[in-house]
């Protein structure tokens, strides 16, 4: 396994320095990154050398890569430093980069330098930085998270920002946006649940709306929110679709109960993990929904699967610790 991604990682860095087609190059860059999150954060460090290199490209894209790449691999307060000395590069591709990921850092000592990233000409930057605000609770970026639900590239995540930010000045923005006419399901559904999160229960009923309906494109999302943002009504719901063996939605329903917090539902949720001939994905499904509620991991230990890759996902689940 490890001499594997070695290879792998050998083989990428090789691509760059003979590789002339820019995509190609894109795509190893692309690939060390994956190889970089999958491993064992003790051997990330094995991909510094390969940083100044990639920083130092004449090509976009991975100068991008290496933006990502020394996220993913330096310590927090090194990563930080060196997102933040790219949030003025003349690239706007990278600043764009560098501030989403100086955003998912999630560090309280980067307020300063999203704040002056939310002056950015650009948009896809200020959102970016607002969104990392949210993240950090703070209300300075909601008018840049407003401005983003305009564009329809950025509008789902402005969507959820604004619901982690959790501010009620955003209302009636998203009250506006609910009612557009042609609004592509998937951002309606999350809409909706951002509405029910910010304290307007009534679009509560087109999550049930859509949870009902077995053909929607975004029944297994709408399910999953359900319980999310903790509908009057969902355990019963999602009870019932995750007790029909014949419903492709059941492991959005295991998970829905998970976020849902109800210790009720531990119950239903190990009457199927006790069903013979589940797959793995169903199974792993039932153990996030288990994972989150209190006491529901210790049922996990000895779960059984038929691929190691399974296993894998289910160890680095219960490596973590549940959301509050």
């Amino acid at each position: 396994m490890t001499s594997d991604w070695r290879t792998a990682r050998d083989t990428a860095l090789f691509k760059l320095e003979n590789e002339k087609t820019p995509a190609l190059r894109a795509e190893a860059v692309d690939a060390l990154c994956d190889l970089a999150a999958e491993v064992a954060r003790d051997l990330r460090p094995e991909f510094g050398p390969a940083l100044v290199r990639l920083l130092a490209d004449a090509q976009s894209e991975v100068r991008c890569g290496g933006v990502a790449l020394a996220a993913l691999i330096l310590p927090p307060e090194e990563a930080e430093a060196l997102l933040i000395r790219h949030l003025t590069d003349k690239d706007a591709q990278l600043r764009i980069e560098a501030t989403g990921r100086l955003a998912d850092l999630g560090r309280p000592s980067a307020r300063g330098a999203l704040a002056q990233a939310m002056r950015d000409e650009l948009l896809s930057v200020r959102f970016e930085a607002a969104r990392g605000m949210a993240g950090l609770k703070h209300s300075s970026g909601l008018e840049v998270l407003v401005e983003a639900l305009g564009d329809n590239e950025l509008r789902f995540r402005a969507v959820s920002a604004i619901a982690e930010l959790g501010d009620k000045e955003a209302l009636p923005a998203l009250q506006r946006l609910f009612a557009r006419w042609f609004l592509p399901a998937f951002d309606r559904t999350q809409v909706a649940a951002a509405l029910v999160k910010l304290g307007d229960p009534s679009a509560a009923g087109h999550l049930f709306k859509r949870a009902a309906r077995t053909w929607s494109v975004d029944r297994a999302m709408a399910i999953e929110l359900l319980g999310e943002v903790k509908a009057p009504g969902a355990r019963a719901r999602l009870e019932q679709i995750l007790k029909d063996p014949a419903d492709l939605a059941r492991g959005a329903a295991a998970r829905g109960l998970g976020r849902l917090g109800d210790v009720a539902a531990m119950a239903a949720l190990q009457a199927v993990l006790a069903e013979p001939n589940l797959s793995d994905d169903l199974k792993l499904d039932l153990a996030e929904g288990l994972w989150r509620l209190p006491g529901g991991r210790l049922l996990l230990e000895g779960l059984a699967f038929s691929s190691p890759e399974a296993r894998a996902e289910l160890e680095a689940l219960l490596s973590e610790a549940p959301p509050p």
